[in-house]
């Protein structure tokens, strides 16, 4: 059983506390956000904490329930972002299957990945991002750690992209193999237990 503390941002497999994906990513990416201040990167996360709350819980099969969601968003940037995301979502056929989905590998690492879906047929991994920038490699790596911990085989893997002043993109991702995860975690010093 995986476990996710909110307060603490910490996950525990069966009472043993494993490093997150984002713990993992920022060993890999030390310097990614090093010149950003403290206060904007958070009011970054929580503007994308937000915005995925709001996809997980959009109803795509009811119209009139997404006009409604969307007309109640307060925030101009975020309703741009989800009208984008709809866009998308009715342009390249995405049909959510699990959204929000907590996964482990071994007693190595956990997460939260964001979306599995039908993508015009073909089974997909998604990572849903709201940031000004896309950063291909460090998805090729979240990606590939969500994958493996989930166990199944992909057909596509994806970001969906929904930048506050672009329009939003579904872009396709080459993810990390499992060897090429296992050699990094070994590098890290994260071993298999």
């Amino acid at each position: 059983m995986l476990e996710f503390i909110e307060s603490d941002h910490i996950y525990l497999k069966n009472g043993i506390l494993v490093k997150s994906v984002t713990q993992i990513l920022q060993l890999i990416f030390p310097d990614k956000y090093k010149n950003i201040d403290k206060r904007i990167l958070n009011k970054k996360a929580m503007f994308g904490t937000t915005g995925h709350s709001i996809i997980e819980h959009l109803n795509l099969d009811d119209a009139e329930d997404v006009d409604k969601t969307i007309l109640g968003i307060d925030n101009k940037d975020l309703e741009i972002c989800i009208r984008e995301y709809v866009r998308l979502v009715k342009t390249f056929k995405i049909k959510p299957l699990e959204q929000e989905i907590r996964v482990s590998y071994k007693y190595l690492y956990g997460g939260t990945l964001d979306m599995t879906a039908d993508i015009d047929g073909k089974y997909s991994l998604c990572d849903i991002k709201f940031t000004a920038e896309l950063d291909k490699e460090y998805l090729s790596w979240q990606l590939g750690m969500y994958a493996l911990a989930k166990g199944v085989e992909f057909d596509k893997y994806y970001c969906i992209w929904l930048p506050k002043k672009k329009l939003g993109q579904l872009v396709e991702i080459i993810p990390k193999t499992k060897e090429e995860i296992i050699k990094k975690l070994k590098e890290l010093g994260i071993y298999e237990r």
